[in-house]
């Protein structure tokens, strides 16, 4: 007899250390008036006082780490994130219903969230396993109308500049983002938390699919991954970008960019965002305190080795006002990446340029084929005279092949 108890108390004991999903209840409370999730979004955003529920499903959990104290649900094509005063609880796939009173409705830096969440008081779990597919859509179609929603791309991979890196920052427990991208140069942010299980992955090196959950900051998407397990990234790679500057980690110079004054130290290359761009871009202008000033700034890409790409080219996204000389665009095979750049060898580009009035111009495939080698600088050039002077903008500088 004692020897069965001690079995039975070891069954008892794997059986309630194995993981298992919540029960949902049998009975509920009064709902209220239940509203679906697209009556919520065009509520205004303030306090819950009256006596509303609606129903959802869990899209996102914090299982991955890279959500704390949150989930993302969603009904139909309406989703949104949930912030919850306790974490754990929730696991993506349950049925649940939110009552709605007591919560905060509002908005931060973008995304749109149901706050203040108690799980024991506000959530009635109705159903578990109940989960939605994701919608599959492509890089080129993502806005914010997407957000909070569960998507899923198709034939893509990181950017080459990424490989080798991780996800995140482990060590330090900082978030990071890395660049997806399409066959056809599109691209976006995935955002990671540095305290995800995956932070001190390695970055997948091949093509293949991702699921995300649509993010934003701002009027910047930015994909959270869901799951470890759904990048599915083991396909051969697809000629991509090789190399990126987009200025939104507010620097001229990261990434071995480097600015050379050859005259007019006071006109200088700085990023911004004025005129309401979603994020920052590179300028320049001669006009100072009410005065232009002669100047020849350069604007330098650090060492790009192009002998392993059949058919290159640059691309990015320019913008001006105001009369003066035209921004050039060069490049050199012979540049020795510190020196005054009027030593070296450069050939000017015949890019696309902006038509003024600071109406943006994309510059369109601009061929390098020509100057395969294993050490190549584009460099963008800044002139301007004491009489005379446009300002000018450049962004989301690229090299594909």
């Amino acid at each position: 007899m004692k020897k069965i108890l001690i079995v039975l108390g070891l069954i008892t004991l794997l059986i309630t250390c194995q993981k298992k999903y919540d029960a949902p209840v049998t009975t509920f409370p009064e709902a209220g008036t239940v509203i679906t999730m697209a009556d919520l979004l065009s509520m205004p955003l303030g306090k819950i006082d009256s006596n509303l529920s609606v129903y959802t499903i869990v899209t996102m959990d914090e299982e991955d780490g890279n959500i704390y104290k949150s989930v993302y649900v969603q009904s139909g094509n309406s989703a949104i994130n949930v912030r919850l005063l306790n974490s754990g609880g929730l696991f993506k796939g349950d049925s649940i219903r939110i009552d709605l009173k007591g919560t905060i409705f509002n908005q931060y830096n973008g995304v749109y969230q149901i706050d203040s969440v108690d799980i024991d008081k506000h959530i009635v779990k109705i159903d578990v396993e109940k989960n939605i597919p994701p919608t599959i859509t492509t890089l080129d179609q993502l806005n914010t109308n997407l957000q909070s929603r569960l998507v899923k791309f198709e034939n893509v991979q990181f950017i080459a500049p990424e490989l080798g890196g991780t996800y995140a920052d482990k060590a330090n427990l900082q978030s990071k983002d890395i660049i997806l991208e399409d066959i056809n140069g599109n691209t976006a942010i995935v955002r990671s938390s540095g305290y995800s299980n995956f932070a001190d992955e390695i970055i997948a090196d091949g093509s293949g699919s991702i699921t995300c959950i649509v993010g934003v900051f701002g009027n910047t998407v930015q994909l959270l991954i869901r799951s470890f397990s759904e990048i599915d990234m083991n396909g051969p790679r697809f000629t991509g970008i090789q190399a990126i500057k987009n200025f939104d980690d507010g620097s001229v110079t990261s990434g071995g960019w480097i600015e050379y004054s050859v005259v007019g130290n006071n006109v200088v290359w700085e990023t911004s965002s004025a005129g309401g761009a979603a994020t920052d871009y590179c300028q320049i202008s001669n006009y100072i305190d009410g005065a232009n000033y002669n100047a020849e700034n350069w604007l330098i890409s650090p060492t790009y080795d192009l002998t392993g790409l059949s058919s290159p080219y640059l691309n990015f996204n320019n913008a001006y006002n105001y009369s003066g000389p035209a921004l050039e665009v060069l490049v050199s095979t012979d540049y020795d990446g510190t020196s005054d750049p009027n030593t070296a060898t450069w050939t000017t580009l015949s890019p696309t340029l902006s038509a003024g009035g600071w109406a943006w111009a994309n510059s369109g495939n601009v061929d390098l084929s020509p100057y395969i080698a294993t050490s190549v600088h584009i460099a963008f050039k800044y002139t301007g005279t004491t009489t005379s002077g446009s300002t000018w903008e450049i962004d989301d500088i690229k090299i594909i092949g």
